[in-house]
């Protein structure tokens, strides 16, 4: 099996990270121009994660943490793993782009400049990680589901799938680590606005 040349790799990048910046973007436009309903619905949600990154002990804060990036990182793993998953994988990219962008507009434009302290310290290093990361696992899940097509369009499997399979599986492990590791370094944040608030 030939593998994916570089500049591919890097095309599919630059698409993934151009879609994820229009989720962003797309979220905030979101919650610009929403109903009366919507927008409370938005200032709810918006009010209950940062109650719950205020209220939780750092233990709690850092499994919750994780546990929302395991759940993306699960669906993104196992759409790379089905022959069709491409373009749902560009889908849960910008999804979770489009809440970032959503939870960023609200808390600018509730607390003004206060906002700017808040979404550093609760928003933005778990945010900006967790885009990243699911780019690049995004990035791995396309191209796995790529192979996996193109092995089933041919005359004779890959003998080599297997062992794709295992390389596919080990990165998305390591990007599974880097993830628990983005959970951490949004606990110690969320503990150190909590200190810088009393």
């Amino acid at each position: 099996m030939r593998r994916v040349t570089s500049p591919k790799r890097l095309d599919l990048f630059i698409f993934l990270m151009i879609a994820a910046l229009m989720g962003v973007l797309f979220g905030t436009l979101i919650y610009c121009y929403v109903s009366g309903d919507m927008l409370s619905s938005f200032l709810m949600i918006r009010d209950s994660l940062i109650e719950e990154r205020l209220s939780l002990d750092f233990g709690a804060a850092l499994i919750k943490s994780f546990m929302t990036g395991l759940l993306f990182m699960a669906v993104i793993y196992l759409l790379g793993l089905c022959a069709l998953g491409q373009p749902f994988t560009v889908l849960v990219l910008f999804y979770k782009a489009v809440g970032i962008g959503a939870a960023a507009a609200s808390v600018f434009s509730s607390y003004g400049k206060d906002g700017i302290v808040m979404f550093a310290f609760l928003l933005l290093p778990e945010g900006a990680a967790a885009l990243l990361i699911l780019i690049l696992a995004a990035r791995e899940s396309i191209t796995m589901s790529g192979i996996v097509f193109k092995t089933l369009l041919s005359d004779s499997n890959d003998r080599h799938l297997a062992d794709i399979t295992k390389l596919y599986s080990v990165k998305l492990l390591i990007l599974l680590s880097i993830t628990g590791a983005a959970s951490l370094l949004q606990s110690v944040m969320s503990c150190v606005y909590k200190i810088l608030q009393t």
